[in-house]
């Protein structure tokens, strides 16, 4: 083997791409069909065979990349929303970009569905700038970080109904619930917030529908 043909990491340049190809390949999948398209699906659209896919990923290990790359990607947005004078706006500024990305890409709202640990990060990342924004005096103080998640779930679910007919009907919804946050509102919120321990077990068998009809 020419040692041209290897890299830094040890796999032959032809693997390294293939990895490349097939990763790029299922993230545009996912976005377009969900989680529930075929690995066999994935590998023509990566112009490899399947026993190459097989060899480099199973559909979880396409998956756990999925979301990493997702969830950096949001990371990033978060740190830059923290850094707004605004605490509100940078509050929204997250909330939006989740969204926008969620009109383009299927596979968003079952993410959350698959591991509790997912669900966790991303609502430490809400709760960064929701608490920011509270003691900024800009949303009300009875809020919680599994109110507004739950929130973002019910509005990625609108988006599947409303996406042929009225696509941006989500900035709607969004900004009715926006209304609802703000800090200026003098009423108490009914009843108490789910934990984040009983948000997980209410999400236990939406999780296993998930994980049934889009990884097998």
């Amino acid at each position: 083997m020419r040692p041209d043909c290897l890299r830094s990491d040890g796999l032959r340049s032809d693997a390294k791409s293939n990895r490349e190809r097939i990763l790029a390949a299922a993230a545009q999948a996912f976005a377009d069909e969900g989680l529930s398209i075929s690995l066999v699906e994935i590998a023509r659209r990566a112009g490899v065979g399947n026993a190459t896919l097989h060899r480099n990923f199973t559909k979880e290990q396409l998956v756990q990349e999925l979301f990493e790359g997702w969830f950096a990607r949001r990371q990033a947005v978060a740190e830059q929303a923290l850094t707004d004078p605004d605490a509100w706006h940078g509050l929204v500024s997250f909330l939006e970009d989740v969204l926008v990305v969620g009109t383009r890409n299927h596979a968003i709202r079952p993410l959350f569905a698959i591991r509790p640990q997912w669900r966790e990060r991303f609502r430490a990342l809400i709760g960064e700038l929701l608490q920011r924004a509270q003691q900024a005096g800009q949303a009300r103080p009875d809020l919680t970080a599994e109110d507004v998640f739950l929130v973002m779930l019910g509005i990625l679910r609108t988006m599947g109904i409303t996406a042929e007919t009225a696509p941006e009907q989500w900035r709607r919804h969004l900004a009715i619930a926006l209304d609802g946050m703000k800090a200026r509102n003098p009423d108490r919120l009914p009843g108490l917030s789910v934990s984040a321990a009983q948000l997980d077990g209410e999400l236990v068998q939406w999780s296993d529908t998930v994980l049934r009809t889009g990884l097998c």
